[in-house]
């Protein structure tokens, strides 16, 4: 089961500027009921790692916050899920794609934010 309406604001984000790389708020869905919990405006987490190049989720920084009218408004993030976006064909090549050299899960996330800007 899908949530409405999520797709049409993460697509126009990239209609707006094709360099725009969107990351859909990740609900949870529980494992012994599959019930569905829709996040909340005050959930919603932005990308991180520690120096050891691990992959974190962190709160939004009272700064980003701070710039927006209304919560669902879009969200910086450093770092985002390496396999939950939204991005245009062409700039996804441009960037590369994956590297192919990567074997296992784990690092595709931290490279292509690092690649997108």
């Amino acid at each position: 089961m899908c949530m409405t309406g999520w797709l049409e604001p993460l697509l126009d984000r990239i209609a707006q500027d094709p360099t725009n790389v969107v990351c859909p708020v990740i609900d949870v869905i529980n494992d012994d009921t599959f019930a569905m919990r829709p996040s909340k405006a005050k959930d919603v987490q932005v990308g991180g790692f520690n120096w050891g190049l691990v992959f974190n989720w962190h709160g939004i920084p009272q700064r980003e916050r701070a710039r927006h009218q209304h919560p669902a408004e879009p969200v910086y993030s450093p770092t985002m899920a390496g396999g939950l976006f939204s991005i245009d064909k062409k700039f996804f090549e441009r960037l590369g794609t994956y590297d192919s050299g990567f074997d296992i899960w784990g690092g595709e996330n931290l490279e292509l934010s690092f690649k997108v800007k």
